[in-house]
């Protein structure tokens, strides 16, 4: 029988059916997974490097203090006055780290901030002592703060050597500030020291001091309680900040005004004995008798020059130069002292001796203390000397005078402060008195 041809064919040979593969692999994550590692491996290297390598810039402060008022009376001192009359509406600050502070005062020598004892009473609050930093706060510091520093203590008594925020009684001279940039409504004036001298010369010229005068500026929130003055030469920012007023204004050409009524201890003849940086005017008994500032308020212009020392001491023949300082209500020769701890006062003609006044035991006298600053540094130191008798003197034979005060207490002399002469601490008292100014306000 015969068998069919396929018979004798091979079998066919098995398929191979290949491994069905994942989409991963087929989109190459082998491969991928060991590229991305490997990117990432050199990335978090090379952040590591440039973050060892780049450090950020350090910050430069600049601590050049503001200049201003005071210092030698060459061309130095008037370009530093200058420079304070150009204070910008917004003052640089340096920053302390870890301090709280408003405001900072510069601490280099030649702005050396003075430290002074209560004025008014032992018992209110007022300077401490020394510190580290400035400004207000709860810091230490130079500044006016809660901390322990040689500023100004917050509180019913706080004082500073521009007064006392509380009043004892009647026996303190009530003072009042005033800033001539702005009117009393806060509209800037543009007032310059020429126009500030203008201002002043008015105010004396008024005769009886009218105190509608500087009532056209701006008055400062705060009034004043002063029992003497004697105030090292420091930053003028201190005053409008005694006053209340530091952010409303600028420390130049201002005007503290101080008035009372006071009875002499004893019966006698008297001279004030003064010096300020940069306008101080005493007026006794409705009289100007002393005109001590760097800058003369009866002239209207400064007074420190050679030219106008000499003729104040009676020692230059410009007799037109003469005619004018009397006109001005100076008696030409004006006396005057020289204090080892004067400073820059020796070098624009020493500590001025007023006029003569004369006086009775137990009767009440008008007073009143005019000062203004037209600079960045203020300073004012008012003595008063009784005609006859004999007081202890420096080795230079300047007399050791008391200070002109209304109570007993004794301020510090500052340690390397500018513009402290030395005072007899023994001084007699005068007594505040009460009762109205001639010229209410």
């Amino acid at each position: 029988m015969t068998q069919p041809d396929h018979a004798h064919e091979a079998p066919p040979a098995a398929r191979v059916i290949p491994a069905k593969r994942s989409v991963w692999k087929r989109l190459g994550g082998g491969s991928l997974s060991i590229s991305v590692l490997l990117h990432v491996i050199l990335l978090v290297i090379g952040v590591f490097w440039v973050l060892r390598v780049v450090k950020p810039p350090e910050k430069t402060v600049d601590f050049m203090p503001n200049s201003g008022g005071g210092g030698a009376p060459a061309s130095q001192s008037k370009a530093l006055q200058r420079q304070a009359r150009m204070i910008p509406t917004e003052l640089s600050r340096v920053a302390a780290v870890g301090a709280e502070s408003k405001i900072s005062l510069p601490e280099p020598d030649d702005l050396r901030i003075a430290a002074l004892e209560p004025i008014g009473s032992s018992t209110s609050g007022g300077m401490g002592g020394q510190g580290s930093g400035g400004g207000k706060g709860n810091g230490k510091g130079t500044g006016i703060g809660d901390g322990t520093a040689p500023g100004m203590s917050r509180g019913s008594g706080a004082a500073s050597p521009f007064g006392m925020l509380s009043a004892s009684g009647n026996n303190m001279l009530v003072g009042n500030f005033y800033d001539l940039k702005q009117t009393k409504d806060g509209q800037a004036t543009g007032v310059q020291e020429a126009e500030a001298l203008k201002i002043l010369s008015d105010f004396l010229g008024s005769g009886r001091w009218s105190t509608k005068i500087l009532e056209q500026y701006y008055k400062a929130p705060n009034t004043l309680y002063q029992t003497k003055i004697y105030i090292p030469i420091m930053s003028a920012a201190l005053a409008p900040e005694a006053f209340g007023c530091a952010k409303d204004v600028q420390p130049v050409n201002w005007v503290a005004h101080y008035r009372g009524m006071v009875s002499a201890p004893k019966a006698g003849k008297f001279r004030f004995v003064g010096r300020a940086d940069n306008v101080m005017v005493v007026r006794f008994n409705n009289k100007v008798v002393l005109d001590g500032g760097d800058y003369s308020a009866g002239l209207g212009r400064a007074i420190w020059d050679a030219t106008s020392i000499a003729v104040l001491a009676g020692k230059s023949e410009d007799r037109q130069l003469e005619r004018e300082m009397r006109r001005g209500g100076y008696d030409i020769p004006v006396k005057s002292y020289n204090y080892a701890g004067s400073g820059q006062y020796n070098e624009r003609g020493g500590v001025m001796v007023g006029k003569d006044f004369t006086v009775r035991a137990g009767q009440k006298y008008p007073i009143e203390i005019m000062m203004s600053e037209l600079g960045g540094l203020f300073g004012a130191a008012l003595m008063i000397e009784e005609d006859g008798v004999k007081y202890d003197s420096e080795p230079g034979g300047a007399p050791i005078l008391p200070l002109f005060q209304v109570d007993d207490v004794v301020p510090t002399v500052p340690v390397e402060g500018r513009g402290s002469p030395a005072f007899d601490p023994k001084g007699p008292v005068w007594k505040a008195m009460p009762g109205v100014m001639p010229d209410k306000i």
